[in-house]
């Protein structure tokens, strides 16, 4: 079916905005899946076609998605949002891997665009933490007891000066799936096997592991604005070394000729506990540290 439906997005540049802007529409029913049930076609026709293709079909269905917003009330902008928030970052990335091959040079790339994210809100740092406060406070007011209260706001309280870095790692999880997606659905359709090859030669530079420390030890100080910076970036750092540690184990167990199912232990505890990704972030920079030099793969187009 994958195939069908790819074969059908790749056949002409009407087909592939039309069903790009269906897709878009379905994806307000599951706002979760937005990236991937509207972002990855838009991976796909840029990494097999190239930048401009995959421009023209931004355009076609950002009207698209602005005239939909406008006849139904939700406003014309809501293909300015898609753009901006969904399609773009999927193109930019996309570019980058058709560009060069390599998935780790593409993980460099979505990591920036979260870092961005977290540069520009910076500019409305006190006003995003007032408004999630605001409604932090009415949830735990209508939900829970005065002592229960307490102990939810202690929590909050912790969180809150981290959301930036929070959304900022939630859209670096979205974009990169959406960007491995879209290359896993253009290898099955024109490269069998291509993207395993790919995949397993995702590396993050060594410099990465250092400027991941860095950003810890600072944020570990107090020295303000600074540490609060680094602090929430050192959260879509952290991202980007799970999906090493990602890459890494799939590699290990092929090589290894272990079997399938410790691929499928990782994700079901990735799932049920995330705080055990750490332990993949680590075993991703301990793989970053071993590799040494950073590999130079030929992508396929």
């Amino acid at each position: 079916m994958m195939k069908a439906l790819g074969s059908y997005l790749l056949s002409g540049n009407f087909k592939s905005v039309a069903m790009v802007s269906l897709l878009t529409i379905l994806s307000l029913l599951f706002p979760p899946l937005s990236y991937i049930i509207s972002g990855t076609p838009v991976g796909l026709v840029t990494l097999r076609k190239g930048a401009g293709a995959g421009l023209h079909l931004l355009f076609g269905v950002f009207l698209v998605a602005s005239l939909f917003g406008y006849f139904i009330k939700m406003g014309s902008g809501l293909g300015a949002a898609f753009a901006a928030s969904v399609w773009l970052p999927v193109w930019i990335s996309s570019i980058a891997l058709r560009i060069t091959g390599s998935h780790g040079l593409t993980l460099l790339v979505t990591g920036a665009i979260g870092i961005l994210f977290i540069l520009l809100m910076t500019l409305f740092n006190k006003e995003m933490s007032d408004w999630w406060q605001s409604w932090i406070n009415i949830i735990i007011e209508n939900n829970f007891s005065g002592a229960e209260r307490m102990q939810i706001q202690e929590v909050m309280d912790g969180i809150l000066p981290l959301i930036s870095g929070i959304i900022g790692g939630g859209i670096v999880i979205s974009l990169i799936t959406t960007v491995l997606l879209a290359r896993y659905w253009q290898s099955a359709l024109f490269n069998p096997g291509g993207f395993r090859e790919e995949f397993y030669r995702l590396l993050l530079p060594r410099w990465f592991t250092l400027l991941t420390f860095i950003c810890l030890l600072i944020s570990l100080q107090d020295m303000g604005g600074i540490s609060w910076l680094c602090r929430n970036i050192f959260a879509i750092l952290i991202v980007m070394l799970v999906f090493q540690g990602i890459a890494s184990t799939h590699r290990a167990v092929f090589n290894r000729k272990l079997s399938r199912n410790w691929l499928f232990v990782m994700y079901f505890f990735l799932f049920i506990l995330p705080q055990l990704s750490i332990f993949l972030a680590i075993f991703g920079m301990v793989d970053i540290l071993k590799r040494g030099k950073k590999i130079k793969p030929e992508g396929f187009k």
